[in-house]
């Protein structure tokens, strides 16, 4: 009997709501809940309708992320160099991939799904039915529910869920769906529905449960559903039920759970169930047990974990369950991870021993597939997904390594279907600093590779890059928190101020000074209490000392001052609360005293006005005369941190944690009036923080913890036009004849399951994009239309007009109104 189920996903670990440690830099926060898992404050929030993706604005989706935040970031000409705390790059897959059974290596096209997954199910023809919390897939919108074809495609399947979905399961031609949701399908419908496989409307199947559905299995004419609800199908069912799949009412069977029910598994007839309960009807049962189908009574079965049992998966004779337990399950020691006899309920032999929670099983032949929040298992390191041996329990060396944690798998064929809030699988390791191409977004040779901590400011001079932070090695020497790097080969300069007692958390660079600010006691081998001006040549500590009296977080420099902004309330000989001007002279603060509210985390300057940011004044933002230091008239009141600022011409582009700024709805970003302090229509939307803004040309770059912007899955870092979308990025970015040279880029190459093509268009014309043998055939066209000057990007599957191509050589033709641009690519077996 084939089993379907889909294991509960509402009691994930969530990212906990942010605060901000002292030094502005993003800490975490949050509660467990009974289930063990930690929960939004705002839990309620995440079930309403998704943000609307903003319009404004084009995201260039070529670049590049990171697995980690980005807090620095410099354009110079051709290359972007970013600095923040990640250990690897990749193209932006999203948060649900499809990955090859064998090899581990990520299929294209990537669905690039806006948000988080957390249910999949196959679709019985080699296509893919996605559930989560998501606003956009491939670029187009979708609400929470989305279908993949065969070739990776997204279709026009849209159900459009008002709310989270936990749990899918198909049967036939229905999509079963569980979650949190109020209306789907284009009907009113309470957390669990029956939706058209082909046209996605709801059926007439309504079961009506009063609290959250997060686990679905289908048998025969029965859909079992389990969760948070104590009523479902028209009867009072306690967190379990069965429902008939012709009328949707609950039949007789009423196992009765103390407890919520969190995953389930059908095998003939038995139904097994785990959760965090403690009885089924009459009979303890620690969090897992087998329920006779007919019955609903506990059987004998009973392996008894000693914490929260949140997957199963049942194959043949064994029972594999993953959740919160450590200490024993089936009457042995087991990490997160069991393997349970079917008829004894005794744990086998089999013990992976995951270092972490086990979120999702899936088992296909010998292989027992595993997602959660483990970064070992099967004694191998392995982030966050694992191949385990169904007979040993080692890790076989399938080793996607995903960016973040996985929630949800499903195998079909020679596919596995990973679902989770990872922004990308694989990827080139880099530590804390990186560069990458501005036409192609693909990292570039250079890796300094920042050792011992991230990287969170820099700053440009010339060819050289100054970097500060909280590492001891980079650019292949120690350097204790500050250095210079070579921009042409990455190594550390003999520059070596060395930052003693705390981080280097801000650098500005004037003439033959570079201006550091921190929270260090040392550098320049001098005592220097958190700010400090270095001799660009030497690295020695000039005898300009302001001596702060707490972190300096943010240093500008002009109009003849030196502006400091951070947790201190005294600077330069006087008392200053959080903001002050310094004499670049003698480093004496001058009578310039706006007496900010509170810290200062960002500065930004233009002509005769100096931006300030942070997170305790009442609007977060303001803008202060150089002259008087009075306040402006310009208010925009943001309702949460402002972290990062920059000013290009009547613009003032703003950054932080904030859902409100300047009377509008903007989240973690926001374009404002240099004069007026206007919102205007840009709106970026990201997901989560936004840490760190640098514009260049008619590009704005962001940096952070979002993981989607502007509703593309562009996690951490992203492109974003300044003005409304005429293309990928203006013209104006391609500086340099590299630029030029590089506008056709494609890879991987070599290939065999198809490539990512990226190009560029100088003028606006007629474009063609197409794939050609080496007799000069096109074997497939990717693009034949007009388009406008900017970066464009295409996915090719790896099919041509007649089918999959053969192995051999091609070549990818680009021809715009100025050039015909041709690259070669081999197509492996």
């Amino acid at each position: 009997m084939t089993v379907l189920s889909v294991h509960c996903q509402m009691y994930r670990v969530f990212p906990d709501a942010p605060f901000f440690d002292r030094a502005g830099r993003r800490a975490r926060s949050g509660v467990r809940s009974r289930a063990g898992a930690y929960v939004m404050p705002a839990l309620a929030a995440l079930l309403l309708l998704l943000p609307a993706v903003g319009r404004t604005q084009t995201v260039d989706t070529t670049l590049w992320v990171t697995d980690g935040v980005i807090n620095s970031i410099v354009r110079s000409k051709g290359t972007i160099y970013i600095g923040g705390r990640f250990n690897r790059l990749s193209p932006p897959m999203g948060s649900g991939v499809a990955i090859d059974a064998t090899t581990g290596i990520p299929q294209q096209p990537f669905p690039k799904v806006a948000g988080d997954v957390f249910a999949v199910a196959p679709d019985g023809a080699g296509g893919w039915y996605l559930g989560g919390s998501f606003t956009a897939v491939r670029g187009e919108p979708r609400g929470n529910l989305a279908h993949l074809d065969a070739s990776g495609s997204l279709t026009d399947w849209n159900p459009n869920a008002n709310g989270q979905i936990e749990a899918l399961v198909v049967s036939g031609g229905t999509v079963y769906a569980g979650g949190a949701f109020t209306a789907v399908g284009g009907q009113p419908r309470n957390r669990i529905a029956a939706l058209d496989a082909a046209s996605g409307a709801a059926t007439a199947w309504n079961p009506d449960a009063d609290n959250i559905v997060g686990a679905l299995a289908a048998s025969g004419s029965t859909i079992y559903a389990a969760g948070d609800f104590l009523s479902i199908g028209g009867q009072p069912r306690h967190f379990i039920a069965a429902l008939d799949a012709a009328g949707g009412t609950a039949t007789g069977w009423n196992p009765n759970p103390d407890f919520p029910v969190y995953s389930l598994a059908v095998s003939g007839s038995t139904v097994y169930a785990g959760g965090q309960f403690l009885h089924i009807g009459a009979q303890p049962r620690l969090r897992i047990a087998a329920l006779d189908a007919a019955s609903g009574a506990a059987t004998a079965w009973n392996p008894g974990a000693s914490d929260l049992v949140i997957a199963l998966a049942v194959s043949g004779g064994t029972v594999y369950a993953g959740g919160y337990f450590t200490s024993s399950i089936g009457g042995q020691p087991r990490g997160h991870i069991a393997a349970l006899d079917a008829v004894t309920g005794m744990a086998t032999a089999w013990n992976p021993n995951a270092n972490d929670i086990v979120q999702a099983l899936a088992v296909s032949g010998g292989t027992v597939y595993a997602g959660g929040l483990f970064t070992n298992i099967g004694g191998q390191p392995r982030n966050y997904i694992a191949a385990l041996d169904a007979a040993s329990g080692d890790a076989t060396a399938w080793n996607p390594n995903a960016s973040g944690y996985v929630y949800a798998l499903a195998a079909s064929g020679n596919t596995v279907f990973a679902g989770g809030t990872f922004s990308f699988i694989g990827g080139q390791a880099r530590n804390n600093i990186a560069a990458l191409d501005a036409v192609s977004g693909v990292p570039t040779a250079w890796d300094p590779s920042a050792i011992g901590g991230g990287v969170k400011t820099m700053e440009l001079s010339g060819n050289t890059l100054y970097v500060g932070g909280f590492f001891f090695n980079i650019g292949g020497q120690p350097r204790l928190r500050i250095a210079a790097l070579d921009l042409a080969s990455g190594a550390a300069t003999s520059w070596d101020p060395r930052a003693i007692g705390g981080p280097v958390l801000s650098l500005a660079v004037s003439g033959n000074t570079v201006y550091a600010g921190g929270l260090f006691a040392f550098i320049g081998g001098q005592f220097r209490n958190s700010i400090a001006a270095l001799d660009a040549a030497s690295g020695a500590a000039t005898s300009w000392d302001p001596d702060a009296s707490g972190s300096v977080e943010a240093v500008a420099v002009g109009r003849g001052m030196v502006y400091a902004g951070g947790f201190f309330s005294s600077i330069g000989g006087q008392p200053r609360g959080g903001l002050a001007a310094l004499d670049p002279a003698t480093g004496a603060a001058t009578a310039w005293d706006p007496s900010a509210q509170g810290p200062v985390l960002a500065l930004a300057l233009s002509g005769n006005t100096i931006y300030a940011s942070g997170e305790q004044p009442a609007d977060h933002i303001a803008a202060i005369d150089a002259g008087s230091s009075a306040a402006t008239t310009w208010a925009t009141d943001a309702d949460g941190p402002v972290l990062a600022l920059a000013v290009k011409g009547n613009t003032v582009y703003a950054g932080g944690s904030f859902s409100h700024i300047g009377g509008q709805a903007r989240n973690n970003i926001a374009a404002l009036g240099a004069g007026s302090g206007a919102v205007g229509t840009w709106d970026a939307n990201a997901s989560n923080s936004v840490d760190i803004i640098t514009v260049s040309g008619g590009t704005v770059y962001a940096g952070g913890e979002f993981r989607s912007i502007a509703g593309q899955p562009q996690s951490t870092l992203a492109a974003i036009s300044a003005d409304p979308p005429h293309g990928r990025a203006p013209v104006s970015e391609m500086t340099n004849a590299t630029e030029a040279h590089d506008a056709l880029t494609c890879g991987p190459n070599p290939t065999r399951a198809g490539m990512e093509i990226h190009y560029a268009v100088a003028r606006e014309g007629h474009v063609r994009l197409e794939l050609l043998d080496v007799s000069g055939r096109v074997v497939e066209t990717l693009a034949d239309r007009s388009q406008a000057p900017g970066r464009y990007s295409a996915s090719w599957n790896g099919a041509g007009l007649r089918g999959r191509l053969s192995p051999g050589l091609y070549f990818v033709r680009l021809t715009t109104p100025d050039q015909v641009t041709v690259r070669r690519f081999a197509m492996l077996p």
